[in-house]
């Protein structure tokens, strides 16, 4: 699909996220590469094991895109199906292409079909990786939670959100200086790249168990040139602040 200006919310479900059992880098990996190709990132959510939640959270979304991870294998609380078709105001159904496959390719039967029910009218994703299948309808992608499937699932799509702008490439400049120091070069800077998406973010750097507060700063586009030009205008800027 080709466009201009899309925009994705990410919903990670599962209640090991939400105890702290288990870090949320499903996120993390695919607002990355969300951004990389021309699809902002505008929310990410994590909800709980729970039909309504996944509901409500789905009937949330006002982005171009939805992006749905976790719960989709054949146990009691995989109930992401249920919600995401309750969320469209489907109908769960048994969709024969993947109960075909799961029962040819990995010799699947009974109550673990389960793992072939999908809202009515949806398209399979294929897992390349593991068992479970993920689908898409509509605007919605579902993928299992687990890293790999998930990621790997993702390259099979990923030529789907691809812009017209073409992929977005990135370049850091690391800076011992402050926010506030340089503040009047990074507004200047916005203004001067509109091509160029900029973001500047402070962290803690341990040297000898001492504590010290260094600037990243992030630099976005599509643009080769304009991202060069840029991080150069930056750079020689923020030297002489």
């Amino acid at each position: 699909m080709k466009g201009k200006g899309a925009s994705a919310t990410i919903i990670s479900v599962g209640n090991e996220i939400l105890s702290g059992d288990v870090v949320d880098t499903n996120s993390a990996w695919l607002a990355k590469r969300l951004s990389t190709q021309g699809v902002d990132v505008e929310k990410i959510m994590v909800v709980g094991d729970d039909m309504e939640a996944i509901s409500e959270a789905i009937k949330s979304c006002n982005s171009d895109f939805v992006f749905v991870m976790g719960g989709l294998g054949p146990t009691h609380d995989d109930v992401t199906r249920e919600g995401v078709a309750k969320g469209v105001g489907k109908e769960l159904e048994r969709n024969e292409e993947a109960e075909r496959a799961l029962k040819e390719k990995y010799g699947i039967s009974g109550t673990l079909l389960k793992m072939a029910d999908m809202p009515e009218g949806s398209e399979i994703i294929a897992n390349p990786v593991g068992v479970a299948p993920g689908f898409r309808g509509d605007n919605i992608f579902v993928l299992p939670g687990m890293p790999e499937e998930m990621r790997g699932m993702f390259d099979g799509i990923a030529s789907f959100f691809r812009y017209d702008k073409g992929i977005r490439k990135e370049e850091w400049i690391m800076t011992d200086k402050s926010e506030h120091e340089i503040l009047e070069v990074l507004n200047e800077a916005v203004k001067e790249f509109v091509d160029v998406k900029m973001g500047s973010y402070p962290y803690a750097d341990r040297e000898d168990e001492e504590k010290s507060y260094k600037l990243r700063i992030k630099l976005l586009s599509a643009d080769p040139e304009a991202l060069k030009y840029a991080k150069r205008w930056l750079e020689e800027r923020i030297r002489i602040c």
